[in-house]
């Protein structure tokens, strides 16, 4: 099966400014094997994400290594972010991390 990755932020930009990749993947791969597959693809993004530098989401929801994939799961890679504001004093009713 071929899995569509997307890409955001610095990821990106490393990568050309594509906004996607394409990852061969046996039926039945799993996210260790989605970052196995990336690593041999491009060994700096690999690093990051064994590293966990970069997050892997699945279907909009944090993945972890052991989370099955099919060739129709939302994937996509979150480089580090920050942002948004809020009233000096008052902590905001949602924080992320």
């Amino acid at each position: 099966m071929i899995v569509t990755v997307k890409l955001f932020g610095m990821l990106k930009a490393q990568l050309h400014n594509q906004s996607e990749l394409k990852v061969p993947l046996e039926q039945g791969g799993r996210v260790d094997d989605l970052i196995a597959a990336i690593q041999a693809m491009n060994p700096e993004v690999g690093d990051l994400l064994l590293k966990r530098k970069i997050l892997v989401s699945v279907n909009h929801e944090i993945a972890h290594g052991e989370t099955e994939l099919a060739g129709s799961d939302e994937i996509a890679l979150l480089p580090p972010f920050s942002g948004g504001s809020w009233t000096p004093g008052r902590m905001p009713a949602d924080v992320y991390r």
